[in-house]
């Protein structure tokens, strides 16, 4: 209790949990790997006011620096320190509301996505040989499908010669721990206002200074609305950040571009609907759509259901093909093929497809 997380500790300890949702002291679900959630039959606080001061405790010591979790801050969001992470809310629920987003999987490269059946060997070929030409690859997906899991492995492909900036409001990818794969990488995390309102520093600002800072390659963790999308298209675009990665919430791969095109939109610059599709399509290059699914045995596990390439714009349209795809039976198929230009730069990178087709 006074160094750990409580009755919250065993459940960390636990290899098979992936997710905690706490709805007050006394209402808690287990979310496990396999995709079974429980109800624990025990609370973990005698009252919503250990509740709040365990978890005020946490905001104190856990993260880069203090977070404040009070009445004038109700939202909090942080890094504990096995790399799970934290978000709650209070005085605006009945209850505090905690979900705790455990990290099982820290270092992963593309091999092992193939072997969890993510990625299917066709697109690791091209994603791989993308990340090499410098392309820069978004991975969208909906809520714990797996997006930083997945940019995580696709990290590994980035050449360890190659100077990485990652921008995150919650450090989740933990990239610069592995000091083998990524020997120059540093991360950078938002910070908000004190009491005095002051300190603040945004998405914005760190992209600012992460430029400053000679990235060869940029990874957003999470492009959640204009604060990141505009700042991070605008340094691809102008060739601050070649091979960029980033994640993004959308329904689609499709989806991904419109939301993308949404934010930017919805920036303080004001951008013109018509600025926005030439903008992406000079940044953004491939967009992998990871999903959960259920395999034949009722297990549950993540996918790369589609990639699909941006091939440019017309008019205020981004245009582009889905190369790949894997359908409801676990097939793969190719119904477009890259553009010619996409070939050829991958070429250059060493991409010379063998898995192709329906397996």
């Amino acid at each position: 209790r006074l160094f750990g997380l409580g009755e919250l500790q065993p459940l960390l300890d636990d290899p098979d949990t992936e997710t905690i949702v706490v709805n007050g002291p006394d209402r808690v679900f287990l979310h496990r790997s396999d995709g079974t959630r429980r109800l624990l039959e025990h609370p973990i606080a005698d009252s919503s006011e250990e509740l709040i001061r365990l978890i005020q405790r946490l905001a104190a010591r856990e993260g880069l620096a203090e977070r404040p979790w009070d009445s004038a801050h109700p939202a909090l969001d942080l890094t504990l320190r096995d790399g799970s992470r934290l978000h709650a809310v209070r005085d605006v629920v009945r209850a505090p509301a905690v979900t705790i987003r455990r990290h099982r999987l820290m270092r992963l490269n593309l091999d092992d996505l193939v072997r969890m059946r993510t990625l299917h060997p066709a697109d690791r070929e091209l994603v791989e040989a993308a990340i090499l030409a410098q392309q820069t690859v978004m991975v969208c997906g909906g809520p714990a499908a797996g997006k930083s899991t997945t940019l995580r492995g696709l990290a590994t492909a980035i050449p360890p010669e190659r100077r990485i900036v990652s921008i995150e409001a919650t450090l989740e990818l933990h990239l610069d721990d592995d000091v083998e794969a990524h020997p120059d990488c540093v991360a950078m995390q938002t910070r908000a206002a004190n009491l005095e309102g002051r300190g603040e520093l945004s998405s914005r600002d760190l992209f600012r200074e992460a430029l400053r800072m000679s990235p060869d390659v940029l990874i957003v963790g999470e492009v959640r609305g204009p604060q990141e999308a505009l700042p991070m298209l605008m340094s691809v675009a102008a060739g601050g950040a070649a091979g960029s990665l980033s994640t993004i919430h959308a329904r689609s791969s499709a989806h991904a571009l419109g939301m993308l095109q949404t934010y930017v939109l919805m920036g303080e610059e004001r951008l013109p609907f018509e600025a926005s599709a030439p903008l992406i399509a000079s940044s953004i290059d491939l967009v992998l759509h990871v999903e959960r699914r259920l395999d034949e045995r009722g297990s549950e596990h993540r996918v790369v259901a589609s990639v699909r390439e941006v091939c440019g714009f017309r008019g205020p349209t981004v245009t582009t093909n889905e190369v790949s795809c894997i359908d409801s039976r676990g097939q793969h198929s190719t119904p477009v093929s890259l553009s010619s230009d996409r070939r050829q730069r991958l070429h250059e990178a060493g991409y010379r497809p063998t898995h192709l087709g329906v397996v």
